[in-house]
């Protein structure tokens, strides 16, 4: 394992390299702010978030700020990317296809873009379970007995709900944002993970489980380039799968936002749903008008 410095203050990286995915994972760690008396918040959450590569930062700001306005509990993020990544998405642009995607295993050849390699999600799950929390409770021991939460956007929100129907005990919260609800490539009016949703025997999802749902609105306008994947629809047959598993969802469609552009507000709306604020934080109750 190699230390790493981040950018943004008080974050701790490092990199691992589980058994079976053939690539080391760039981990970072950011833990709640400060209060400020100087206090260390107790986390409430541990936040795993796949494509850590494209929204890290956004995730952790988001938290940072709703916590800090009183509209977040206190969370530990943690951020899954790839150590070959260089800021460029030429490495995870092709990886989180593997990584994300359910099996079998496979390989598509796509016009002026090469062979893409596909199916890999079972074993990037072991590796987040078996390898990756272990080392994240071993150097953040408060994170140990929080909820723990995942976050995944497009493919990642394809891999949450793989997640939730391969080991649906491993977080007791998931945001599904955008999430491409099919195969790869998408078929219109296919939605396969819904079905396997639906498939799973009652009592499979454990009392407890939340998941939060988003699309933009313009997700599914024609020239869209994840149009096939029908993402809206999707998403709105989901929550009715998880209903009928006795499944908290909140489901929120962004008006005028694209698959790229919706990001930042439904990491912030995930943030508000599945991380809720017990108490206001004490600047702000010094603020309120005394009786």
């Amino acid at each position: 394992m190699t230390d790493m410095i981040s950018p943004i203050p008080g974050v701790e990286s490092f990199v691992v390299t589980p058994g079976g995915l053939g690539t080391g994972l760039r981990i970072s760690i950011a833990r709640p702010p400060l209060s400020a008396t100087g206090a260390a918040a107790a986390p409430s959450s541990t936040i795993y978030v796949t494509d850590a590569d494209y929204c890290f930062g956004t995730v952790v700001e988001a938290a940072r700020m709703g916590h800090y306005g009183g509209e977040v509990g206190p969370a530990v993020i943690v951020g899954i990317g790839y150590a070959e990544e260089r800021g460029d998405y030429a490495f995870v642009g092709r990886r989180r296809g593997l990584d994300f995607y359910r099996g079998p295993r496979r390989s598509l050849d796509l016009p002026g873009l090469g062979t893409l390699e596909l199916g890999g999600a079972d074993s990037f799950l072991a590796a987040l379970i078996e390898g990756v929390v272990p080392e994240v409770e071993r150097r953040a021991p408060e994170t140990a007995g929080t909820r723990r939460i995942l976050f995944g956007t497009s493919a990642g929100g394809h891999f949450a709900a793989f997640a939730l129907t391969q080991r649906p005990d491993a977080f007791t919260g998931y945001a599904m944002m955008s999430p491409a609800l099919v195969d790869f490539p998408p078929m219109p009016g296919a939605a396969q993970m819904v079905e396997a949703v639906s498939a799973l025997p009652a009592g499979a999802i454990p009392a407890g489980i939340s998941v939060f749902l988003s699309a933009g609105a313009r997700e599914e306008e024609p020239g869209e380039a994840v149009a096939a994947a029908s993402i809206i629809t999707n998403a709105y047959r989901m929550r009715t799968a998880l209903a009928a598993h006795g499944v908290a969802t909140e489901l929120a469609i962004f008006a005028d936002e694209t698959h790229i552009s919706v990001m930042g507000a439904a990491i912030a709306r995930a943030l508000r749903f599945l991380v809720p604020a017990q108490d206001a934080p004490s600047w702000q109750a010094a603020l309120e008008p005394t009786q």
